[in-house]
């Protein structure tokens, strides 16, 4: 857009309870444009009005103005504000952006796929439905069908684009209303699926060991031995594991997790067991190291297609399709120690977590724990007699 900007009038709106400043504009002899953002009450309009009159007549007419905005508008928008990688401060403290940009990007991208330049204004439950059949059938162009909770999470994702459009004034309401919510993003909860929740057995984590034991794969098993000794999460072990934080000389590896949303969101760190053949493997891994800064990540090279081979190698120890790489092997750990006796609070403890409730969800009642319930009966009634 090229041309004068001359302001046409400086008024406000009322919509459901909230203030939006409203600024009416044309370029040259053009049609009028609006420009609507939120503020806080109304003594605040009249310094918005002129916080947007001084950015127009400064910088230009915006390319995100209220009816002109398209989809693909807006998620360039998110990845250049909302999804960026993540700063911290000295405390380690998130104060912007995300930690995971790559997913977040991902989903973007894969809404634009369809989305596109439809003008957002225009996007209704409707056409969020044709989205969601469209991504469960496949039938966008060049995107393969996928299952529900991707499309969950790609919705909720959309949902957040929607309602940044709102708060930065380029949309009045947003689409997702919480029928709407409701009735398309659904609560993992409520349709667990079997083979995602289940847990890695000991004789098929020992299958993709062996599968993992090859010049192709070998760099990734490390973090396979890590994840089943340590129970730890994979964004624990890949993303913040440093060689910091291990200690050999006392046996101890500090994890690190990131829980939550939102800003100032704080580290949580907590010391793990280091097992003989864990750290068998951390100190090959530190023979071999070209990095020698305390701070550079432990598995950094393992990395590199580690999903892509993981999954090949639970495939050829047949491991049922589905099974959640690193969930199944933490779930695993959680379900043998509880098995084995340790007192959930310590457990939960060991597993980052800070309610045991959550330690519940790893509790599995398999065939150790009922044999354990038999002895203990058995016994009692022998006592008993």
């Amino acid at each position: 857009m090229a041309g004068e900007v001359k302001i046409i009038s400086r008024t406000y709106r009322k919509i459901k309870g909230k203030y939006y400043a409203r600024v009416r504009y044309k370029i040259d002899d053009g049609k009028p444009l609006d420009i609507l953002r939120q503020v806080e009450n109304k003594s605040a309009i009249k310094p918005k009005q002129a916080e947007i009159e001084v950015e127009l007549l400064k910088n230009g007419p915006a390319q995100l103005v209220a009816g002109k905005v398209t989809f693909r508008q807006l998620a360039q928008h998110a990845k250049d504000n909302i999804y960026v990688s993540a700063l911290y401060d000295n405390q380690e403290t998130k104060i912007k952006g995300v930690r995971s940009v790559v997913p977040a990007h991902s989903a973007l991208n894969n809404l634009v796929a369809f989305f596109g330049d439809v003008d957002i204004r225009k996007i209704n439950e409707k056409k969020l439905t044709e989205y969601q059949v469209a991504r469960l059938t496949g039938t966008i162009k060049t995107l393969r069908k996928v299952s529900l909770s991707t499309v969950d999470r790609e919705l909720s994702k959309a949902r957040r684009l929607f309602n940044i459009a709102v708060d930065e004034g380029w949309l009045l309401r947003s689409p997702f209303t919480k029928a709407v919510s409701r009735n398309l993003i659904h609560d993992a909860a409520e349709t667990p699926d079997p083979i995602k929740t289940r847990e890695l057995t000991d004789e098929e984590a020992r299958r993709v060991m062996n599968a993992l034991d090859t010049p192709q794969r070998c760099h990734t098993l490390p973090v396979f031995i890590a994840a089943m000794d340590t129970g730890a999460r994979k964004s624990s072990l890949l993303d913040y594991l440093r060689w910091k934080d291990i200690n050999f000389g006392d046996e101890i590896i500090t994890l690190t997790a990131y829980k939550g949303k939102g800003r100032n969101i704080k580290p949580k760190r907590w010391p793990v067991q280091m097992t003989s053949r864990l750290k068998k493997e951390l100190l090959q891994l530190q023979l071999q190291r070209k990095n020698k800064n305390d701070a550079a990540l432990v598995f950094e090279h393992a990395k590199v297609n580690l999903r892509k081979l993981w999954t090949a190698a639970y495939a050829e120890a047949g491991v049922p399709k589905g099974t959640r790489l690193f969930y199944s092997v933490r779930h695993n750990f959680g379900t043998e120690m509880a098995n084995e006796g340790m007192p959930l609070p310590a457990l939960a403890n060991l597993l980052g977590h800070s309610d045991v409730k959550m330690t519940m969800r790893y509790y599995n009642m398999n065939k150790k724990t009922i044999d354990k319930a038999r002895d203990i009966l058995n016994r009692r009634a022998i006592v008993n007699r």
